[in-house]
């Protein structure tokens, strides 16, 4: 279904925007903004360098405070870490200003609107706006164009939200407030999870004798091409390898030559689980009593291989 925004939310001339915070996605988020052609006025960093190279890239003012920063703007990204949002809110209340018309958005996954609560004195409206994608600072703005973004707000600052994902050509994720926990856990999974496989997978070819560098750079391509694949296809349709082939014995192979390191085996052996869950156990019989065995080894009952629930 197309996306529809509703562009009579925009004032005569775009908000003027303020980070505080000039982190990795503090600073890819101001800019994206910058490049899409919004005016980024304020940016204000614990940490001097951040803020200056942030205002080098998106023609900001570095200012001194985080109420300045608020002062200058129409709508401000609290882009801290959690658990220092509830403080800059704080602290931003506490200066007794009124701004009326102005609002704070913070861009935590897991936290909604309320952990701004204390700047509501301030008549300021709250929301939040968090990017589903794995930023590392102002080198990552483009990968914003295509990402989905959780925003939560009323309304009419989510009319303008919404408008500001469309200008990064993004996409809104309709999300429960009580589902951010499940939604957050998704993105840990997706994001984190390969990282660690990719890691893992880089020390076993340096063990086969492959040079760290090479290992590292052969395995990223392989992890960029199966993500490319199964956002055409789907997980399911992308899966490639022994388990998917029903290939009983090369998993057996992987699985005592793994025999060293209990860990790394360990994760293996759930993992093929999971892809067999995925692909379905029907003509993969042979893979499935490996993985009951190794499971029957360990001293635990074998586990039974179902349709996997996101694909049943």
């Amino acid at each position: 279904m197309t996306e529809t925004v509703d562009t009579t939310l925009r004032r005569s001339s775009l908000p003027a925007l303020a980070f505080i915070g000039a982190g990795r996605a503090g600073s890819a988020l101001a800019a994206g903004f910058a490049q899409a052609g919004h005016r980024v006025v304020a940016v204000h960093s614990r940490t001097q360098e951040h803020a200056d190279r942030l205002a080098v890239a998106t023609g900001a003012e570095v200012v001194a405070t985080a109420a300045e920063a608020v002062r200058r703007a129409d709508i401000t990204f609290i882009t801290v870490p959690d658990a220092e949002i509830v403080r800059v809110a704080a602290t931003i209340a506490a200066t007794g200003m009124a701004l009326p018309g102005r609002s704070l958005v913070h861009c935590s996954a897991t936290n909604g609107p309320d952990v701004l609560a204390a700047a509501r004195l301030t008549t300021a409206t709250a929301g939040c706006f968090h990017p589903l994608q794995a930023l590392v600072g102002v080198e990552s703005a483009a990968l914003l164009s295509g990402s989905s973004f959780a925003i939560d707000a009323p309304e009419p600052l989510l009319g303008h939200l919404r408008c500001l994902v469309h200008d990064l050509g993004g996409h809104v994720l309709d999300l429960a407030p009580s589902a951010r926990a499940l939604y957050h856990a998704a993105a840990v999974l997706a994001g984190n999870a390969p990282l660690a496989l990719l890691a893992r997978a880089t020390s076993l070819l340096v063990e086969a004798g492959v040079d760290e560098a090479s290992a590292h750079r052969a395995l990223a391509a392989l992890l960029r091409g199966a993500a490319a694949n199964a956002e055409v296809a789907g997980p399911a349709a992308a899966l490639t390898g022994p388990v998917v082939r029903g290939d009983g014995e090369t998993v057996a192979r992987h699985l005592d030559v793994l025999e060293a390191d209990p860990n790394t085996r360990e994760l293996y052996r759930r993992l093929a689980l999971e892809s067999l869950s995925l692909a379905g156990p029907e003509g993969r019989e042979a893979v499935a009593d490996v993985l009951a065995g190794a499971e029957r080894r360990r001293g635990a009952s074998p586990a039974r291989v179902v349709a996997h629930p996101r694909v049943a």
